[in-house]
């Protein structure tokens, strides 16, 4: 599970698992989608004549705009008409008569009779206008009220066609329909599988971490049942510790999801001669139970990694601790050391060349070397 969750997320897996909860509403929707698409194209009905509706309904709708514009223009010019008829008006001869009079100017009948002739001349020019205007303003309507029954037959035709165009469809529009069927159930194919590996996986992922959380509570169980083991596995740790420090380092048993966990701690700044002292005392304990227990190989063996980075001092109380807890408890204690590595302050009573074996390694010479090797 572990592997299927990386390659899901380092994308070769990505088009096919996914969170459950949105592949379940990508399904839900796709489904619908389907379902719709189906329905179309059971119900689905071809018209042979649709192109030539639709070519029809094109040119209506075409005339309708045409139509609709001469009567914007005809209606602006009705209005431009009507302002000019308004607008039309008899010349003042009465006020330029009663201007004369006014001045004392006593006109002849000669010049009367010709302001007569010019207002009758005048007037004729304004009702010839008037019948004009009134003319242009006739035909205009006239032209609208036709423009106007056109467009509501073209309307009513056009009702009738687009009634006709929805209830029916083309060949080739029938055959996408089909088209997009197939395409659409394919997609909802996938995510259905989809979906299921999403929910095998969650699910084998919650049984996984139900059968972890009964682990860790059977754990738990056992840390209450093994008390007695915890705690002399705690006081030997701290034991050993306190014979190398003088604040004496802790040993933290704890359960957990991922099983048991381990801590140790020795007092003091960190470093890497301090954990290194941590190991020591940790696997001086481990072969104290193991010798109390009777189990185990009955040999301890460090090499001098082990003490790389810790002070000489540290060294010699961890050689000198090791050769008392080998006595005690009647285990074998062996350490390998360079011979430039061996503490030089070590207690009075306690005489390191007792315990170092006879045979020595040196490349000193031809015959030297390990097994015949030389390095």
């Amino acid at each position: 599970m572990r592997e299927l969750r990386k390659a899901a997320k380092e994308g070769a897996l990505d088009n096919f698992i996914g969170n459950t909860a949105e592949l379940r509403t990508l399904l839900t929707l796709a489904e619908n989608r389907l379902f719709a698409l189906r329905e179309n194209v059971n119900t689905y009905q071809v018209l042979p004549e649709y192109r030539h509706l639709e070519q029809e309904a094109n040119q209506l709708t075409r005339e309708l705009g045409t139509l609709a514009d001469e009567n914007t223009t005809d209606r602006l010019l009705i209005s431009e008409l009507q302002e000019a008829l308004n607008q039309e008006a008899e010349p003042a001869f009465s006020a330029l008569e009663r201007l004369y009079k006014e001045a004392g100017v006593i006109l002849s009948n000669a010049v009367l009779r010709r302001f007569e002739e010019v207002k009758l001349f005048h007037e004729s020019i304004i009702t010839n206008r008037r019948s004009y205007l009134g003319t242009e303003v006739t035909a205009a309507r006239e032209r609208t009220r036709a423009r106007d029954q056109r467009m509501l037959e073209i309307n009513a035709r056009l009702a009738r066609i687009m009634a006709v165009l929805r209830s029916h469809g083309a060949l080739d529009q029938f055959t996408n329909l089909q088209s997009e069927l197939a395409v659409q159930e394919a997609k909802t194919e996938l995510l259905r599988q989809r979906f299921a590996a999403a929910e095998r996986l969650e699910s084998e992922r919650n049984e996984l971490g139900f059968e972890r959380n009964q682990l860790e509570v059977r754990l738990r169980q056992d840390y209450h049942e093994q008390a007695k083991t915890l705690g002399n596995a705690i006081l030997a740790f701290g034991n050993f510790s306190s014979a190398l420090y003088e604040n004496p380092g802790n040993l933290t048993i704890s359960a957990s999801s991922n099983g048991p966990h381990f801590d140790v701690t020795i007092g003091g700044e960190k470093s890497g001669g301090i954990n290194n002292m941590q190991i020591f005392c940790f696997d001086m304990m481990l072969m104290q139970l193991c010798v109390e227990r009777q189990i185990g190989p009955g040999f301890l063996v460090h090499d001098s990694h082990l003490f790389d980075g810790v002070d000489e001092r540290q060294v010699a109380k961890a050689l000198q601790i090791g050769e008392k807890a080998a006595r005690d408890l009647n285990f074998q204690y062996i350490v390998t050391m360079n011979s430039d590595a061996v503490p030089r302050e070590l207690a009075d009573d306690f005489d390191l060349s007792e315990y170092i074996l006879p045979v020595r390694l040196t490349d000193a010479n031809e015959t030297g070397g390990l097994f015949g090797v030389r390095f």
